[in-house]
């Protein structure tokens, strides 16, 4: 047992931090919000509430309590982009890993369950380069200058959920802004220019990430055949401080209240339907931005279907279908950029004992969209979400 707590205390630690940028978006405002989802709640297109069963999710903390054995839950997501800008007919591909979330629910007296979970909520890492001609001395020089923007924001969550009667549930928890970001300008020049007389120069600096958060929910079970829950996630200030040798100053943003709202029922024995939605105003913000400004208020929706009874192999394998639109709150053109994901997939139950599952993994594949004026991109999701119980 020491040894196992001492191996999830390591990979808590190790924290979620993408390893790559997982859209061309990241560059406009403070990054693009990345919702810590599953693989389930992926592949079924939901935006992350109201689904029946057990769920380890900042965005429903009340589903904590569907959990009976002490559980660790790691998501792992690879994304695959090709993108294109209206304006320079620039093409291009690129991907990336990331880990969304990784925790721990662990059952304790009087049915309450506490967790503990890190969890992305800005990507900020892209790259850009691009070639100008500027005057230099008596003549024009070509001038060649590449940003790198590397790391995110994340948060540790500390929460608590509680069975109230057979019908509801409730849950809390409190959360603690990390990460850093650091940032670079190289400007370098082309043939032609005496690298004596100019030398090519770098720019940029590091800034830490600090900030509170807190979230709310409750879930109400209608018999046995349906679930429908509500939350809502405040935030106070995130505050980006600058390191002393930045070319830069400290800043603090405005993050929004978020209202998500969502619920599944049972079409027919085996057959589920779900569907959610989300809402963020972003307005705020603007005031706190250079060189950007926020779309305003952003909604997110999504719906799916799926089969519970799928087996494979003798195994319950549960086959899920979804759609997602969300809009995203900075913008790189004009108009409000959206996002929209057709996914699909599949769970596997590797040990069952009863209807207790012990061991489970759970498959998201998706093919989605985004764009405004400015930015095209295609991508391919898929996220795999391991849980593991009674450790």
């Amino acid at each position: 047992m020491t040894r196992r707590i001492a191996l999830v205390a390591l990979l808590l630690a190790a924290g979620p931090a993408p390893a790559w940028g997982q859209s061309l978006f990241n560059a406009g405002g403070i990054g693009v919000p990345t919702d810590p989802l599953d693989g389930r709640t992926r592949a079924l297109g939901g935006v992350g509430i109201g689904l029946r069963g057990a769920a380890l999710l900042a965005s429903d903390p009340a589903a904590a309590v569907g959990y009976l054995l002490p559980t660790i839950v790691l998501t792992a997501q690879p994304t695959w982009v090709e993108f294109s800008r209206e304006r320079t007919d620039e093409e291009g591909t690129f991907r990336g890993t990331r880990f969304p979330s990784l925790g721990i629910a662990y059952p304790t007296i009087a049915s309450l369950v506490a967790t503990l979970t890190l969890e992305s909520f800005l990507d900020q890492r892209y790259e850009a380069s691009w070639t100008a001609t500027e005057p230099l001395g008596s003549g024009e020089a070509e001038v060649r200058d590449a940003f790198v923007s590397q790391g995110g924001v994340s948060q540790v969550r500390l929460g608590v959920a509680r069975r109230l009667g057979p019908t509801w549930a409730v849950g809390i928890s409190a959360g603690r802004y990390t990460g850093s970001s650091t940032r670079r300008l190289t400007r370098g020049f082309g043939p032609g220019v005496d690298s004596l007389a100019v030398e090519p120069f770098q720019a940029g600096g590091f800034w830490g990430y600090s900030g509170t958060s807190l979230s709310g929910g409750a879930s109400m079970n209608l018999g046995t055949v349906a679930r429908v829950a509500a939350s809502l996630t405040w935030s106070g200030a995130l505050n980006a401080t600058a390191s002393d040798d930045t070319d830069g100053d400290s800043r603090s943003y405005d993050v929004p209240i978020q209202f998500r709202v969502g619920g599944s029922a049972l079409l027919a024995p085996g057959l589920a339907v779900s569907a959610s939605l989300s809402s963020a105003d972003w307005s705020a913000v603007d005031g706190d931005l250079r060189g950007s400004s926020s779309t305003g208020r952003v909604n997110s929706y999504g719906a799916g279907l799926e089969l519970t009874r799928a087996r494979l192999l003798g195994r319950t394998a549960p086959l899920r279908l979804g759609y997602r639109r969300a809009e995203l709150p900075f913008a790189l053109g004009t108009g409000t950029p959206t996002e929209s994901v057709w996914a699909g997939g599949m769970g596997l139950h590797l040990s069952e004992v009863g209807e207790l599952v012990r061991a489970a993994v759970d498959l998201g594949v998706e093919r989605g969209t985004r764009s405004d004026s400015e930015l095209s991109e295609r991508f391919w999701r898929s996220t795999l979400t391991v849980r593991i119980s009674g450790f």
